[in-house]
């Protein structure tokens, strides 16, 4: 459920490899949207609806969370400029973005209680068929360790050349042996997609049912997710963040350059989204 709708807009907006979180923002909706479908297959007033009432969160979140991510980018950006971006901050800030991601899905609860209202049950068939092939092949991929490790490396260095420019020999080692000794939990947290789906799947007969797991979902996933993932998804975030400080703490001149600059387009680009 997670995946499937609301924490997608943060991977748009915060994490993603997307360069112009502007565009990103123009297309929230519609992306969104697409990717119920496939979970959902949708009519087209559905989908209208729905993106009418993403468009109206995210002009909400325009008067929340926007204005806090570019004070945090403000702070960092004149860290950086003066030298005093050391290891406690950065995990202030990551620890910040974070916690922002984790609290993202409280902001659509009515859109997402007001969508699952809007099924039948024949789309919940068509959602229990959808998510079993989805969650079975995120499976499948989990257990190729090898790719996966690969996978990940790839991916961290595009989003640290996408701040920084190229990175050193060093730096790329920093990322090989992250991904190696503290791999991403995609297996258990495969699982906990099916864990927190059966509890889901388990009021597919009330639609009072429904409505409330994702009302309270909406307010506080983490409370349905297993323990042993919980545990193992916050190590990985506290090596994750060790791997950023240690980035941060080894730029050369060059890349410090590029990136006081990469966070002023951002920051444009989250100005441009609050006219719009």
């Amino acid at each position: 459920m997670k995946k499937l709708m609301f924490t997608l807009l943060a991977g748009i907006l915060v994490c993603s490899g997307c360069s112009r979180l502007d565009i990103a923002y123009r297309w929230a909706d519609t992306y969104i949207a697409s990717k119920v479908d496939d979970y959902f297959d949708i009519s087209s007033e559905q989908s209208k609806a729905l993106k009418k009432d993403i468009k109206k969160d995210l002009l909400e979140m325009k008067t929340t969370l926007l204005p806090v991510w570019m004070e945090r980018l403000d702070k960092i950006q004149k860290d950086v400029e003066g030298g005093i971006l050391t290891d406690q901050k950065v995990a202030v800030y990551f620890g910040a973005f974070f916690k922002d991601i984790d609290q993202i899905n409280s902001h659509f609860k009515v859109t997402a209680v007001d969508f699952i209202s809007s099924t039948d049950a024949k789309q919940i068939e068509y959602f229990k068929k959808s998510f079993f092939k989805k969650n079975q092949e995120d499976l499948e991929k989990a257990q190729d360790t090898a790719k996966l490790e690969k996978k990940y490396r790839e991916k961290y260095e595009d989003v640290f050349k996408m701040f920084v420019g190229s990175l050193t020999d060093q730096q790329k080692q920093f990322i090989a042996e992250n991904v190696k000794a503290s791999p991403y939990p995609a297996e258990l947290k495969a699982k906990n997609k099916a864990f927190v789906f059966k509890e889901f799947i388990s009021h597919q007969d009330s639609k009072e049912g429904m409505k409330n797991f994702v009302q309270q979902y909406t307010s506080q996933a983490d409370k349905f997710d297993m323990p042993e993932y919980r545990t193992a998804y916050q190590q990985y975030q506290e090596k994750l963040q060790i791997l950023i400080s240690q980035i941060m703490m080894n730029l050369t001149e060059r890349q410090k350059l590029a990136l006081k600059e990469n966070i002023l387009q951002k920051s444009e680009q989250l100005r441009t989204i609050s006219s719009l």
